[in-house]
């Protein structure tokens, strides 16, 4: 048995300005992260974490770190994962608990980033993720694909989210049943992106590139494999304003913009109707159909 976690993180350097510009200190966004907690560690439990470090805060140097720091306490689980092109093993945090999210935060964790997976079973995937970017300042085109790939998952039969992404965008987000293979997921995520499609014609693209996406929504069915990861909902981002990614209901993509949800209003937004329904999808297993797996 590990050992068992502290019931309360000391902060270290607590003074330290991680967002200058709006005044939050290293102890402010633990305190944030411990107010969060219950709703965030659900999503985060049982699955290899990356984090975006920031030791000097958003205005200093910002790296993503897979790899489980060398201080990392044995209170907190790792997994160990095969790294192919580094050849070899990287051994990842699974934030577990509050406690371990307080202490990545204290190492000026600044993103969290959990994969698609679980632990106990690295090849199958459990999250089908569907990620909208719309151009800059156009969120309203990206809450109108949100509510078309809704209306489409339920279609076909399956429970699905929204939430921002702490960017200019949003994400939709089925957990699914452990049931298929990466390729079988990736083509149902392919498939769905395609029914999109063909219902918004000339509003949705595929292209990567900014400057052939002709003022479209990007569409990105790619997150669906398990070296990919997506931003847990209630993780600040690395920008100076401190949006934050947050859990919303279709009837809120009218008429709110992701800078309403900052490190500094999220927690006073806890209660809200998509926080709650974000905390029942947690737990949620949707069957993908078969009408998805076989759609050219």
């Amino acid at each position: 048995m590990g050992a068992r976690s502290p019931e309360r993180v000391e902060v270290s350097r607590p003074d330290k300005l991680l967002w200058p510009a709006l005044g939050i200190t290293k102890r402010r966004y633990v305190d944030y992260l411990e107010a969060v907690a219950p709703r965030m560690v659900p999503w985060l439990r049982g699955r290899p974490l990356t984090v975006v470090r920031g030791p000097d805060g958003v205005d200093g140097e910002r790296y993503f770190q897979k790899a489980a720091s060398k201080h990392t306490p044995p209170w907190i689980r790792t997994v160990r994962i095969p790294a192919p092109s580094a050849k070899r093993d990287v051994d990842y945090v699974v934030c577990d608990s509050a406690a371990a999210l307080a202490w990545l935060g204290n190492q000026a964790a600044l993103e969290f980033h959990p994969a698609p997976v679980r632990a106990d079973r690295l090849d199958r995937l459990d999250l089908l993720t569907v990620d909208l970017d719309p151009p800059e300042g156009a969120f309203e085109a990206a809450a109108e694909v949100a509510l078309e790939v809704l209306e489409v998952f339920g279609e076909l039969g399956m429970e699905a989210g929204v939430k921002t992404t702490g960017g200019k965008g949003l994400h939709v987000v089925a957990p699914i049943e452990r049931r298929l293979s990466q390729p079988e997921l990736r083509a149902a995520a392919s498939a769905l992106a395609r029914i999109v499609e063909g219902r918004m014609p000339g509003k949705i693209t595929e292209e990567f590139r900014k400057a052939d996406r002709g003022g479209r929504v990007l569409l990105d069915p790619s997150r669906n494999g398990a070296g990919a990861t997506i931003v847990a909902p209630y993780s600040p981002r690395e920008r100076p304003e401190g949006t934050v990614s947050f859990p919303l209901t279709p009837e809120q993509l009218g008429s709110v913009r992701p800078a309403d949800f900052t490190i500094a209003t999220a927690p006073g937004l806890l209660d809200g109707p998509g926080p709650r329904r974000w905390d029942a999808l947690v737990s949620a297993r949707s069957r993908v159909p078969r009408e998805l797996l076989t759609r050219k």
